[in-house]
């Protein structure tokens, strides 16, 4: 009985990340700059011994040649020992992830494989990963393996639980670390069972209850400044001084972006993920929209993508569920009334009038049709009562349900409306 309980607890734990600012002394700055070269050394090693063995006709893996790195490293590499063997660990899991998502790329036959590339010391993103057992947390201190004072942080950490890992990363002449805890989900009660969103250029995500998030259009609105010292870069000579002082101030620029973004994004999927049980949201690809150079300056600097991810993990965390609908659903098209299809309707057509005599506000339309498709789609799947109980209950993971939902409509094709 014991361990049945310690295994169901374990099932209902969930990882969240807090990423904080980290204010570290000149000589604690230095040791994480060699902790992230330890990490790009590594990944470079590895990469070249693995065309090494492979051109020999052996089939290499990021796992043994960790172990064959680790042989030699006390005597080739001992500089390499004044750094956590974590940095070491580092390379060759980022190694194994390319290599991995090269080989999926090439089964799926897309046209861009991706073979991993060597990181340049000069470009290459500053970051390593050490494991929850080998840091301490205490306040606003960090306690990093092999180094001797603690990091300040600039807040305590928000969640109670245990450390799984710590990412620490450097942007924009900054440094963050990213603690990655275990905690329990909240017991949460949805006020409202199920929306429909919709995301768009005009109004970030229109509700299926009439409510809109206003896009704020933050890169759009500093597209002056962008050009300026994109221009200004551009008149210096590469590697001077001038230049490396603009180059900061455009990371700088598009570091106050980021953030901004991100801040307006997460009050708006929290507010949504918190209030709604069931949200049903377009199956977008956004990397085809991107290739609307009339739209992609808006559509990246919206974000769909990252909406759509925080959607997913947030209403998981809060026992809800998503459900994608088809990016074939006609959800502008459709009459939500009468279920006509307007197949003659543009992206410049805000409103519309159907044969049935309706007035449809196209963005309210669509996300009224994404509701009900939702609906349906949890319905014929058998989900619809497991999600009203709640959790516990044998709901699947969310994850599941997204891959089940999608393969339902096989034939690409609206359903027919019915009454919710």
């Amino acid at each position: 009985m014991a361990r049945e309980a310690d295994e169901s607890a374990r099932t209902t734990l969930m990882q969240k990340a807090h990423k904080i600012r980290l204010n570290p002394t000149p000589e604690q700055e230095q040791w994480l700059l060699q902790a992230s070269g330890t990490a790009r050394f590594t990944y470079n090693w590895g990469l070249a011994e693995w065309q090494r063995q492979y051109e020999a006709g052996e089939k290499p893996s990021a796992y043994v040649l960790k172990k064959q790195f680790n042989a030699i490293r006390r005597e080739q590499f001992p500089w390499s020992m004044e750094i956590s063997k974590c940095a070491v660990d580092t390379g060759f899991r980022n190694l194994d992830t390319a290599f991995s998502n090269f080989f999926r790329r090439c089964k799926n036959g897309d046209t861009k494989k991706g073979y991993p590339r060597f990181k340049s010391k000069r470009h290459s993103k500053k970051s390593f990963r050490m494991d929850g057992s080998r840091v301490k947390i205490d306040g606003h201190w960090l306690k990093l393996e092999k180094l001797d004072e603690p990091i300040n942080m600039a807040e305590m950490l928000r969640f109670d639980g245990g450390v799984k890992s710590v990412t620490i990363s450097e942007d924009a002449g900054h440094w963050y670390v990213a603690v990655n805890v275990e905690v329990e989900p909240p017991e949460h009660k949805h006020p409202q069972e199920s929306v429909g969103v919709d995301l768009g250029i005009k109004a970030l995500a229109v509700l299926s209850n009439g409510r809109e998030f206003e896009n704020q259009k933050l890169l759009r609105l500093e597209l002056r400044k962008l050009k300026r010292l994109n221009r200004e870069l551009s008149r210096r000579q590469e590697g001077s001084g001038r230049w490396n002082c603009t180059k900061a101030k455009l990371a700088r620029f598009h570091r106050r972006i980021a953030n901004r973004r991100l801040d307006c994004q997460h009050k708006m999927t929290t507010d949504i993920a918190s209030t709604y049980q069931i949200i049903g949201v377009e199956d977008l690809n956004v990397a085809g929209m991107l290739r609307n150079h009339r739209l992609a300056l808006s559509i990246a600097d919206a974000g769909f993508g990252e909406i759509q991810r925080q959607l997913s993990y947030k209403s998981a965390w809060y026992g809800g569920v998503v459900v994608e609908i088809d990016r074939f659903f006609p959800s502008s098209k459709l009459c939500h009334f009468c279920g006509c299809i307007n197949g003659n309707l543009t992206l410049a057509d805000r409103e519309w009038t159907c044969e049935c005599g309706a007035v449809l506000n196209r963005d309210l339309n669509a996300a009224l049709n994404i509701e009900r498709q939702a609906l349906n789609i949890l319905r014929r799947s058998g989900f619809t009562e497991q999600v009203k109980n709640g959790r516990g209950e044998g709901v699947r993971p969310f994850g599941a349900i997204l891959v089940e939902a999608s393969k339902m409509d096989e034939e690409r094709r609206p359903s027919i409306p019915v009454v919710v």
